[in-house]
């Protein structure tokens, strides 16, 4: 069995058809690798994140995610889509877009019982991501209430509680404090 969990091969993509992001990305990553991507603004790095996410599709090539074909179509299949939403966890670039619940408690709680964790495994692992990040007494505040360094972690908790195979991170350390 082989131990890459994804395959990237040919990929193209572009924005409204007309915007190249991607042209032709190779790319092969396994079990255990840590990689890191690094380029100017706007060179497609976060395109790639959400290509390897699920959340677009390429124009051209395939994108092979723990051996299947990542596609639209692939989606339409709720036993598929819930398996990959466990297997992958994607903390965006932007923590506004990730922080949507009243609370902080609540976004970090919502991925884990969304994907059929019992109720007492999410607590267990928001108490864990919470004191590891030093989250503890932003819990019961709102998103909106906090710092962007205090959102990216509230983002970053709510990722790894899920507990995903593959952690996509989009400039994880931006606005946090060294």
């Amino acid at each position: 069995m082989s131990d890459v969990i994804c395959e990237l091969k040919g990929v193209k993509y572009s924005y409204l058809g007309k915007y190249p992001a991607l042209n032709g990305i190779g790319l092969s990553i396994r079990a255990g690798e840590k990689i890191g991507i690094i380029g100017a603004n706007g060179a497609g790095k976060s395109t790639l994140l959400h290509l390897l996410d699920g959340l677009i599709f390429p124009d051209e090539g395939s994108v092979t995610m723990f051996g299947q074909v990542i596609t639209d179509k692939a989606f339409g299949d709720d036993g598929f889509s819930r398996s990959f939403r466990k297997k992958v966890g994607l903390l965006f670039q932007n923590p506004d877009i990730q922080l949507f619940c009243p609370t902080v408690r609540e976004d970090i709680l919502f991925g884990p019982l969304q994907l059929g964790m019992s109720r007492g495994e999410a607590e267990q692992r928001l108490e864990m991501f919470s004191s590891m990040l030093g989250l503890g007494h932003l819990l019961d505040r709102a998103p909106f209430r906090l710092s962007i360094g205090e959102k990216k972690k509230a983002a970053l908790a709510a990722t790894l509680s899920s507990d995903p195979d593959l952690i996509l991170l989009d400039e994880p350390t931006a606005g946090i404090d060294p």
